[in-house]
């Protein structure tokens, strides 16, 4: 055997006292791995290590050692968690052997078995390499790359290995069984193409080998108008995104770590050895989680996780087979129930239907053969499936109505009752492949065989003459348990009476929506709304917490207002559809009765106001200058998300400091869609009533222009200006020459003294350049005619310095209030704001203390 040795020692570390044989360093034909040996091929470093790995056969029960075949971090002893593994129908005895032979093919044999190979044979192989990455490389003569692992993933991506096009991940359906259930791959369309987990199954009505029936429970935005290669990666820093790219590269974030500096657009095929080991898997219950390896988590060494796809277990269809999945108090784990007529058959626990009585279309019958079939109820219960494989019976309008309905057809095996915008509707499902989650709005009806008549016999089963001899006390003890089980029956029914009544008031929302909580749950979790966050237009928020003491706001809807449920339905239906680091995530509601609540993740830092709008004199809650250029940036990034990559446009109508959220970093997340409007992408514009704050409103809402999405760019231009000056927009603290900050801002800015407008308590540490880039920003998003303005997308590239910044005219509103004299609109505006101090002052005095009046600078107007 001709081996190429570019280091003359070899990694030797002790694993329950077998010792692993190493060899790092070029693989030249002939070499050798025997599963018997314990023997590897190791990275330069010794970083990753490619060879036999014991593996747990779970469906045989055999005592041999079996092993597969993949690649491991060999960095960390003890642990031999696979990167990458090969296809194999079942894992190998210890008779097996790996051979890079002569005409440059990777073969695995057991035997005379082939159970693997590169199917290189042709492609002019003269050496094989495992780099530092963790990528498998063979090589031409050439030094061309003629095979690599990085283009034949199995379940997990690495740190710099690209997912193409034309290759997708795939889970393991166990630990050394071939490709499982789920996959993540790019999906193509004819004009745009996303990210997408999916659920596969053989189709059970197609008798190809090949015929798959699948359902996409996760996607990313579409990406439309894409050039170039377009990948989706991992980079060092822990962040996954899609990268695409002709002449120049984009790159758009799935996930972005803290620490990510823009380094998604450049990590395709990085081979130096990561700082951080990571790796990306497609787990076994359909999750796409992102792993960390921590050397000291409470005194141990793990995998953390960092961050996962899907954060409710039950939105995977398929996580139970065709069974039902329910979540716990906790809301984080899940349970399986398998349907009616199914059982959990087979090695992997999944339910699955009993087939023959599924279809009865398809095999001949008669009135005996539908007499014995019935419908069995399933509970606040909903179905996953395919447009292809359901009924939509619209004019049934009861729930009795759609189990009938499902009886009655030849081609149904189940149907769902529900309210979708308080319309009824009944689906006819003609196949149950996907799984059922736990939905408290639907009903679910299943197709079963009957069991048939029953004869009716005496409870005892005695003669008259032996029952004269039974004992008095198991006399009554039977009477006991009949009037124990008639107690039963009523409790279940009562029950059963108040749970269709709490689904009709909880349909509101559609299904899908984020998790349910009852009122009393929430009382519980707030401890009776006792600790007040704040008050908004439509409601007051309180915190709360979880079970697991998650932190949580609790924001109760006033129904006063002529709003409420139209701000309810538009924040659940918008918010839960939506998934970016700059919005707030929505956890779940409460509809019940006249109650409406909405669940946030919790701020610890609160709203942005608490922190701008601060006495000049003191430094407490001070914001250092990177904080506020990273919470300008990242407030445009998350109004440039619903802005332009969604499926529907939003506005969102209510862009200011109080609606921007810090968390515990200080990242900034915009919330309060209750004044948000959908709008189609078709449509320019949107025919409402004026909404919004003061201060903040585009002049098209004033002058009854068509409002669009630039209207949020106005707003936004705004706020970003109150963010560099650290004080409102319009504060008659100041004397007349400053009151008005955007026209003293601008002319400072014309005069070339741009470090005179940012914050006093700043002292003058401010990055020049990124103020003079900001104030530009702000004054190009406020200019009256509406073209003028950024979209938000320009407006984050502006800001990241990706593109350069013109210098903006003077906005026509700034320039009439300044033509029209400021002294003369101080003197009015001085005199308007003591007239309505004045009359704060009476109300405060003459109202008991819960309805004071109060006074917002930021509302008052100078024109």
């Amino acid at each position: 055997m001709a081996y190429y040795f570019s280091t003359t020692w070899c990694l030797l570390f002790a694993i329950w006292l077998e010792i692993v044989v190493c060899v790092s360093g070029r693989i030249g034909l002939g070499s050798r791995l025997y599963a018997n040996n314990n023997q590897a091929w190791v990275s330069e470093n010794g970083t990753f290590a490619f060879g036999f790995a014991p593996a747990i056969d779970m469906g045989s029960n055999s005592n041999d050692e079996r092993y597969q075949l993949g690649i491991w971090f060999a960095d960390i002893p003890g642990d031999r968690t696979l990167a990458w593994s090969a296809y194999l129908t079942a894992p190998v005895t210890k008779e097996a052997i790996l051979e890079l032979d002569r005409t440059g093919n990777l073969v695995l044999t057991e035997g005379r078995t082939i159970a693997w190979t590169s199917n290189t044979s042709d492609a002019g192989i003269q050496s094989a390499e495992l780099l530092e990455n963790g990528n498998l490389v063979m090589y031409t003569r050439d030094q061309n790359i003629a095979w690599q692992s990085f283009s034949h993933p199995s379940d997990t991506l690495l740190p710099g290995q690209p997912l193409t096009i034309d290759v997708e991940l795939t889970s393991s359906r166990v630990p050394t069984r071939g490709g499982g259930y789920y996959t993540l791959k790019i999906l193509q369309e004819p004009t745009s193409l996303s990210l997408a987990l999916s659920y596969n199954i053989p189709d059970p009505y197609n008798l190809s080998m090949d015929a798959q029936s699948n359902y996409s429970y996760w996607e990313t935005p579409e990406f439309s108008n894409v050039t170039g290669d377009v990948v989706a990666v991992l980079d060092q820093a822990g962040s996954f995104g899609v990268v695409y790219g002709g002449d120049s590269i984009g790159a758009v974030y799935v996930y972005k770590n803290d620490n990510d500096k823009g380094e998604l657009s450049f990590a395709s095929n990085q081979t130096s050895k990561p700082l951080v080991l990571r790796r990306l898997i497609l787990e076994t219950n359909g999750n796409l989680r992102l792993y960390r390896w921590d050397n000291d988590v409470n005194g141990s060494r793990q995998w953390v996780p960092e961050w996962a796809a899907v954060s409710n277990p039950c939105a995977i269809p398929g996580v139970c087979g065709n069974g039902i999945c329910n979540l716990d108090r906790t809301k984080a784990n899940a349970s399986c129930e398998c349907l009616p007529g199914s059982n959990t058959s087979g090695g992997d626990f999944r339910c699955r239907a009993n087939s023959s009585y599924t279809g009865n279309c398809r095999v001949p019958h008669d009135n005996s053969t539908s007499s014995q079939l019935k419908i069995e109820t399933v509970q606040q219960t909903n179905y996953y499936f395919k447009e292809s494989a359901v009924i939509n019976y619209s004019d049934i309008v009861t729930v009795s109505k759609c189990g009938e309905a499902c009886l009655s057809d030849c081609e149904c095996v189940a149907s769902v009752y529900g309210l979708k915008q308080e319309t009824p509707y009944c689906w006819v499902l003609t196949s149950l492949e996907f799984g059922g989650y736990e939905d408290s709005g639907s009903t679910m009806f299943v197709k079963v065989q009957s069991n048939g008549s029953s004869e009716h016999k005496d409870k005892s089963g005695m003669s008259s003459s032996t029952r004269t001899k039974v004992l008095v006390p198991p006399v009554v003890l039977g009477m006991l348990v009949l009037v124990g089980l008639l107690c039963c029956l009523l409790y279940i029914y009562v029950h059963k009476k108040r749970a269709l009544k709490r689904a009709l008031n909880n349909s509101l929302i559609f299904s899908g929506a984020p998790l349910s909580f009852t009122f009393r749950d929430l009382q519980n979790r707030t401890n009776h709304f006792s600790e007040l966050l704040g008050t908004g237009g439509f409601g007051s928020v309180y915190k709360g917490s979880l079970g697991d003491g998650t932190l949580i706001a609790v924001k109760k809807l006033d129904r006063v207002l002529p709003h409420g449920d139209k701000e309810f339905v538009t924040e659940v239906n918008t918010i839960s559809s939506m998934h970016h680091m700059n919005l707030v995530r929505l956890c779940g509601y409460c509809s019940e009765g006249p109650q409406r609540l909405l669940v946030y993740e919790f701020m610890k830092n609160g709203s942005l106001d608490k922190w701008l709008f601060v006495p000049h004199k003191t430094r407490e809650r001070l914001l250092e200058w990177p904080t506020r250029f990273y919470i300008a940036v990242g407030t445009a990034q998350g109004i440039a998300y619903f802005h332009e990559q969604c499926r529907d446009r939003i506005i969102h109508c209510d862009i200011k400091p109080e609606n921007i959220l810090l968390d515990e970093n200080f990242c900034p997340k915009v919330s309060d869609f209750g004044l948000a409007k959908l709008m189609g992408r078709e449509h320019s514009q949107v025919v409402t009533m004026v909404r919004g704050t003061r201060g903040y409103l585009a002049p098209e809402w004033i002058s009854n222009r068509p409002v669009t999405v630039k209207a949020d760019v106005y707003s936004y231009g705004m706020l970003l200006l109150e963010i560099v000056g650290g004080r409102r927009n319009l504060d008659m603290a100041f004397d007349v020459d400053n009151f008005f900050f955007p026209g003293w801002a601008f002319k400072e800015m014309s005069n070339g003294d741009a470090m005179k407008v940012a914050d006093k308590r700043l002292e003058g540490a401010v990055e020049e350049d990124e103020l003079l880039r900001a104030l530009k920003v702000a004054f190009w998003c406020i200019q009256d005619d509406v073209n003028m303005r950024p979209s938000m997308s320009e407006v984050v590239m502006m800001l990241e310095g990706s593109v350069e910044v013109n210098n903006p005219p003077m906005p026509q509103s700034v320039l009439e209030i300044i033509e029209e004299g400021l002294d003369h609109v101080y003197k009015a505006m001085k005199r308007e704001f003591n007239q309505f101090s004045s009359f704060t002052i009476t109300n405060m005095t003459s109202q008991p203390s819960s309805s004071r009046a109060t006074c917002s600078y930021s509302t008052m107007s100078p024109r």
